[in-house]
C-alpha cells in the first residue's frame, strides 16, 4: 500500500462505483492472501452475522443501521437471521442502486449520507450500527464516526470490523494516513470486546492486519 498522506492527494471515492454486482463483490471483499473473494464471501458473511448477533440480539421491532453498506451483504445476513429492519446507508449510488435487488427484502432500504443526517436530526435512533471493512477506506473519520455516534440510542451497540492500517483511495493510489481508527473509536465509544478473523475465515493475513470490535454508546446527557 501507498504511503501517501491523503492530505497531499484527492480523495477519488469512484473507486466504488460499480457496472454491477460481480464487480460490486469483489471491490467489497477483495481476494486476500490464502482465501479469495468468492471464499470470503461464503464463509465471512454468516460468521459475522453471528459475532454481531452476540453482541446485539435482534428480533423483527428491531432497527439497526449498515453504514458503508455496499450491495447489503450484512444487511441480508441479518435480516435473514431475525427479520430486523436494516437503514444501509452507503457513498456510493452505484452500490446503493444494486443493494436492494441484493438483499431483496421490504426491510432494507439503502440510504445516501445526508439522508441519514436528516433522519438522525428528526430523531432516527437505533440499536445496532454495523460498519464493516468500512472506516479504513473514509476521507475523514471524525463526521463519520460522528453519525455513528448520534444514530445510536443510549446503550446502543456499534460493531466495527476494520484494518489496523487506513486505505484510502485517491488519485495517488491507496494510502495510509496514519490515522489509527480503533483509537477514535475507544475515545468515543465504551469498547466491550474486540477480536480477530480466525484463519480459516480471513486468510493468511488479514487476521493480523485487522480488528473486529464491539462498543456501548455511552447515555446521552439531559440536554443532548
Amino acid at each position: 500500500m501507498s504511503e501517501t498522506n491523503p492530505a497531499a492527494a484527492n480523495y477519488l471515492p469512484s473507486v466504488f462505483d460499480v457496472r454491477d454486482v460481480d464487480e460490486a463483490r469483489r471491490i467489497i471483499l477483495t481476494p486476500e492472501a490464502g482465501t479469495t473473494t468468492d471464499e470470503r464471501w461464503a464463509r465471512e458473511t454468516p460468521w459475522m452475522v453471528e459475532r454481531i448477533l452476540e453482541h446485539c440480539p435482534l428480533d423483527d421491532r428491531s432497527a439497526v443501521l449498515d453504514f458503508g453498506c455496499g450491495l447489503g451483504r450484512m444487511s441480508r445476513g441479518l435480516i435473514e437471521a431475525t427479520g430486523c429492519f436494516v437503514i444501509g446507508v452507503d457513498l456510493s449510488t452505484s452500490m446503493r442502486q444494486l443493494a436492494p435487488g441484493y438483499v431483496g427484502s421490504p426491510r432494507f432500504a439503502a440510504l445516501a449520507p445526508p439522508m441519514l443526517d436528516l433522519m438522525i436530526g428528526r430523531g432516527l435512533r437505533v440499536e445496532l450500527a454495523i460498519s464493516v471493512w468500512v472506516l479504513q477506506h473514509v476521507a475523514r473519520p471524525e463526521p463519520d464516526l460522528a453519525r455513528l455516534h448520534a444514530a445510536l440510542r443510549d446503550d446502543g451497540v456499534l460493531f466495527v470490523a476494520n484494518n489496523l492500517r487506513r486505505a484510502v483511495p485517491t488519485d495517488r493510489g491507496w494510502a495510509h494516513d496514519g490515522i489509527d481508527i480503533a483509537a477514535r473509536l475507544d475515545a468515543l465509544f465504551t469498547r466491550t470486546w474486540r477480536g480477530t478473523l480466525p484463519a480459516e475465515i480471513g486468510g493468511d493475513v488479514l487476521p493480523d492486519a485487522s480488528f473486529l470490535a464491539a462498543y456501548r454508546r455511552p447515555a446521552r446527557s439531559p440536554a443532548g
